[in-house]
């Protein structure tokens, strides 16, 4: 059994607070995949440093801190964001996104370019300190096989759709097999390291026989249920038109069991107090992505739901952004939306980085903190050659972390005990070989798609329209 002491750390950050949960001069020690104690250096070392084979990391000049977590990605689209380039005119809407840009880029997938894609994601993530990630894509069993080989905690939300046909199944019923299949061929697999869940990709663009279906599925496995949620204005008030005569679109999924602690929705950034109050109510917790969510002119109501006790954790939505500029994300638009509620304690979004999206994951018994008994997801950030995260003391860590954190490459990150990064250097992925076969596949997907754009072709067939009550 692997055992590794990191000490003398110059700032040990065991809770997601500055009341208490930051030491200076702490140690963590670590056996095989568990955190076995916490505490002052000196104490730590006189109990457990003289072992013999203990792997020990001096970390006089470095941030030890859990590792963060993406609670909403899809980290296989990398190749997607070439078509932004192809457009002719602006986008109008979340509907006319997925069909000129998400659909044509995901129905282009193979298992094969969703495995190298992801690794890309993988490998972005973990330099920026992200050791847990849920991602919301197709082709389970190639992200299965993206994150066995990275060995990062993983929770893989099976897309599920039925208004398009994509490559990998055709409607309702194959989508509801390739799901409990995964499920059960993957779901708490490799010590618990990998996770499955349930998603129909939107509220808006699956049947509800499928939405529901779907929640029996999560019910029958014990296992998460998520799926995207007034996401933008245009899509608010397209659902909440179909499904008026119930009181709206959110009282219409509690009207039908799809809001519960098992469920998360990505987004919410259209919902007003009356609806966040109805997921408080219900346990259901919510994936906030404010970079994405600004780009169409949105910022969900972030202090509010706080205030009502929701589960909120932060995402990215996207492969090559990061977590450290999500944190600065939320630092700063919840200090200038025109709302009763401004504003935001300085250590919220590094809270809501670890254990809020632990939380809303409901991983949190596991990861989030370093606490004995916790998994040791560890992340370290080295302070001789930042210049950002400058000046430090335990009074500004936090708030310097979540306002001067982007661009921030971690120096060692551990999974389940698990160097996957040590001194700036992978040890699982050659990141140039990664990023050279990401590459080929999008310069593949630039000529298909030039060739499908001079011949007049969608690279996809609609089945039925959004928005349905069926």
């Amino acid at each position: 059994m692997s055992k590794v002491l990191f000490r003398n750390c110059r700032f040990l950050i065991s809770q997601p607070t500055p009341f208490g949960g930051i030491l200076e001069n702490g140690a963590v020690y670590v056996e095989g995949p568990i955190i076995k104690a916490v505490g002052p250096s000196a104490e730590i070392e006189a109990q457990y440093g003289d072992q013999e084979g203990l792997d020990i990391v001096d970390a006089q000049d470095k941030i030890v801190m859990p590792g963060l977590v993406d609670c909403h990605n899809h980290v296989g689209e990398a190749h997607m964001f070439l078509i932004f380039g192809w457009l002719t005119s602006p986008l109008t809407g979340i509907v006319d996104t997925a069909i000129r840009v998400l659909w044509p880029a995901y129905n282009w997938l193979t298992n094969e370019s969703v495995y190298d894609l992801t690794l890309l994601g993988l490998v972005n993530m973990l330099k920026h300190g992200t050791t847990t990630y849920a991602n919301a894509f197709p082709f389970p069993d190639a992200v299965y096989r993206a994150s066995a080989y990275a060995k990062m905690r993983t929770v893989i939300h099976v897309q599920m759709i039925t208004s398009v046909n994509l490559p990998d199944a055709n409607n309702e019923q194959e989508y509801l097999a390739l799901t409990e299949e995964a499920i059960k061929n993957y779901h708490n697999t490799h010590d618990g390291l990998i996770q499955v869940g349930v998603h129909p990709s939107a509220t808006y663009n699956c049947t509800q026989s499928m939405l529901i279906k779907g929640m029996e599925l999560a019910e029958k496995y014990d296992v998460q249920y998520a799926t995207h949620v007034a996401e933008a204005p245009d899509e608010k008030e397209r659902s909440d038109a179909t499904w008026a005569d119930e009181g709206g679109q959110i009282q219409h999924l509690r009207n039908i069991g799809l809001m519960s602690p098992r469920s998360l929705f990505f987004h919410g950034a259209a919902l007003n107090e009356s609806e966040i109050d109805m997921l408080a109510e219900t346990g259901t917790a919510l994936a906030h992505c404010p970079p994405t969510n600004s780009i169409l002119g949105n910022c969900a109501y972030l202090p509010y739901m706080l205030q009502a006790g929701v589960k909120v954790g932060l995402g990215t939505d996207v492969p090559t952004h990061n977590l450290f500029n999500v944190m600065l994300s939320v630092s700063q638009q919840h200090n200038i939306m025109p709302r009763e509620l401004r504003g935001l304690a300085p250590w919220v979004p590094f809270e809501l980085a670890t254990l809020g999206s632990a939380k809303a994951l409901r991983l949190d018994r596991k990861i989030g903190t370093l606490e004995p008994g916790k998994r040791a997801d560890i992340v370290t950030v080295d302070l001789t050659r930042n210049s950002s995260l400058f000046p430090l003391d335990v009074g500004v860590l936090l708030t310097f972390i979540a306002f001067n954190g982007p661009g921030t490459e971690v120096a060692d990150a551990m999974v389940d005990g698990r160097f996957l990064r040590r001194d700036g250097e992978f040890t699982v992925f050659d990141e140039e070989a990664v990023i050279a076969h990401a590459q080929e596949w999008c310069d593949k997907f630039t000529v298909d798609y030039a060739k499908a754009q001079e011949a007049g072709d969608s690279m996809f067939n609609r089945v039925h329209e959004e928005y349905q009550r069926i």
